[in-house]
Parts: structure tokens; sequence; C-alpha cells
């Protein structure tokens, strides 16, 4: 067995034991978030995320899709923000507040990644800030036609430039 199949199977096995006490355990993605699809198992497209900074985020709330829960969940925290963020508010932030974040979806012998943009959920990185957990990270402002654009935390679907050599739209 390896490293990231035990860190999973605690991250689900937390969720569904905390779900009576926290609001933000698990909830349902939708098609808004897909970034593309990777070619190969569950461990190499692991592999290939490894070797493109990303790390498996133990803490993550569960996704499901269609029925399904995901297989994983990984983030890489960027350098600069893609020029996508412009005019929101996580363009306004320190770089090092956001975070790029992917799940994990076994779709036969392929893996489908759903991902977004967002401010990320550590208090002490890059420096302490209690309010980055909450609530900018667990009550972000969806990047939805209702909310005004410069509010927007939480851009769906926005792909990281480093994954694009390894996923297919």
């Amino acid at each position: 067995m390896n490293k990231n199949s035990t860190f999973h199977r605690l991250r689900v096995t937390a969720a569904d034991k905390l779900s009576s006490l926290l609001p933000y355990t698990s909830y349902s993605i939708n098609k808004n978030e897909y970034i593309g699809e990777f070619k190969g198992s569950v461990s190499e497209c692991i592999k290939a995320l490894r070797d493109k900074g990303y790390s498996y985020q133990m803490l993550a709330a569960v996704k499901s899709l269609e029925n399904s829960n995901d297989v994983g969940s990984f983030s890489r925290i960027p350098r600069v923000h893609p020029i996508e963020a412009k005019g929101t508010k996580l363009y306004d932030l320190p770089v090092r507040e956001c975070q790029y974040h992917v799940h994990l979806f076994e779709d036969g012998e392929n893996v489908k990644l759903y991902g977004h943009y967002e401010v990320h959920p550590y208090p002490h990185i890059p420096h302490w800030d209690i309010k980055r957990p909450y609530p900018r990270h667990y009550r972000p402002t969806w990047d939805k036609e209702s909310a005004p654009k410069e509010e927007w935390s939480y851009l769906r679907g926005l792909r990281d430039n480093r994954l694009d050599s390894i996923l297919h739209r």
C-alpha cells in the first residue's frame, strides 16, 4: 500500500466522522470545475502531479461528482497569479495566500481532474492570518454571474499551466 492511499483513506474517514460537527467536510462539484483528463492510472497521475509541484491535501473536503467521490486532492501554491485572476479579490492578495487545487476522479483507465483557484486554508503561510481559513477559504465568493467579478475568491475550472503537458481537454 502506498502513502497516498493511506492518507486518502484517513481523509475520507475523517470527513465522514466530522460531517455532523463541521459543515465543510464534503460537497458536490460540477462540470464547471473540469480541467482535463490524465491518460493513465491514478498512481501515475499522482506521480505526475507531484513532479509538477503538487502536494496531497489531507484536510481537504471530500468532493463528489455524479455519485462518486474523489480519489485524491492535491494543491500547489503558485509564485504568480494566473492572468484569469486579474480583477478578482484573489488578485489583490499576496500570491502565496492562494492555491491551485485539483481533485482526481477515476474514469475507467484514466483520471479526470476538476479544480479551482482559491485562497488556501493555511493560517501560517506566508504569515499568520487566522482570517485566511475562515471566512476567506471556507466561505468564498464563487465566480457566478450573480456576484461582481471584483468579489470573486473562487475560480472554478482554472487550470494551472504547469498541467498543460499532462492533461487533455
